[in-house]
């Protein structure tokens, strides 16, 4: 790069965007990380706006030439009448994805992320443990495993597992995951850190929960579930076990779940990206029960039930408008 671009001035997702390609590009120095940090800490939104980027960017990685074409294409067309319903512009657009086009360059060089099992997105895999016991992995999830002589010791790198654990008074089984550790004191539980706080459901018997912070639940009841980060978020003494394990079925269960966290759950099992342009949906409410295997069949049912139009760059990013 030869020049610095100015950073958008008002929106968090452009902001969050800008960051993202500046700082991969090689071209920021201590005083531009520094410049960073400020920015992240200064709203809550700079923190949602970069978790999405960087979810946005992986997608974004997974484009082919054929799939980016359009996308310049799209960029330069002026808007129908029809089309200016949608409530963001096409310049910025534009602009976007010439950002997250150079973004993709860097990433190309860069190592993909490093488990010793991983699923993409819309797969889940089956482990079998050299101790018998088992592993499911959900949807866009990465384990490592270190089992030794005195211990069992999983560390959880993203996504959603079920855990049915062997018995094993010898070697205690842990999962440690970004804001803390598991450990069963029983057979089977559920750990989902796909993003946002962790969220640790048990299905039998028990667990214990040790944070990061030095926070510890010492039992964590069967059928209970707690989500926490750098200190408890929530606990829930009656969790809702089909719910949680409807994954295991390849099935998405909403009950009155605001839109935004309908497309949140959605886009885990969907290559690309949808976004809601229209922020005025985010609080519509959805009831309904979806193929987790055929995300694209979800999307349209939902955009039918509530009456929303959609835009495309190819099938790998949607916008989603009232229309």
């Amino acid at each position: 790069m030869t020049g610095r671009p100015e950073m958008p001035q008002s929106d968090p997702a452009e902001q969050a965007i800008y960051w993202l390609t500046w700082l991969t590009s090689g071209e920021a120095n201590d005083a531009q990380q520094r410049e960073f940090k400020r920015w992240l800490g200064e709203d809550p939104a700079h923190q949602t706006a970069w978790n999405n980027a960087q979810l946005f960017w992986q997608d974004v990685s997974r484009l082919n030439e054929a799939d980016l074409a359009p996308v310049a294409v799209s960029a330069a067309i002026r808007p129908s009448p029809s089309r200016r319903r949608l409530r963001f512009s096409y310049s910025g657009l534009g602009m976007a994805a010439c950002l997250l086009l150079s973004a993709v360059l860097w990433l190309e060089e860069l190592p993909f992320y490093l488990a010793d099992y991983r699923t993409d997105t819309g797969e889940n895999q089956k482990l079998t443990l050299t101790d018998g016991s088992t592993v499911w992995l959900n949807t866009d999830t990465a384990v490592s495993i270190d089992y030794s002589a005195s211990s069992r010791r999983l560390i959880l790198h993203g996504g959603e597992v079920w855990f049915k654990v062997e018995p094993d008074p010898d070697r205690p089984f842990e999962v440690e995951t970004e804001y803390g550790t598991v450990r069963a004191l029983g057979t089977e539980f559920a750990i989902d850190g796909s993003g946002g706080p962790v969220t640790v459901t048990v299905y039998e018997h028990a667990v214990r929960v040790r944070l990061a912070s030095g926070e510890q639940v010492e039992r964590l009841a069967e059928g209970s579930a707690l989500s926490f980060d750098r200190s408890i978020v929530k606990f829930e003494q009656q969790a809702d076990l089909v719910k949680g394990s409807a994954w295991l079925q390849q099935r998405m269960i909403f009950q009155d779940l605001k839109l935004k966290e309908v497309i949140r759950e959605l886009n885990r099992y969907r290559k690309g990206r949808i976004v809601i342009a229209d922020r005025t949906l985010n609080e519509l409410s959805l009831t309904g029960v979806f193929d987790t295997a055929n995300p694209e069949e979800a999307l349209q049912m939902i955009r039918q039930s509530l009456k929303l139009s959609e835009y495309r760059i190819t099938d790998r990013l949607v916008f989603l408008y009232r229309g």
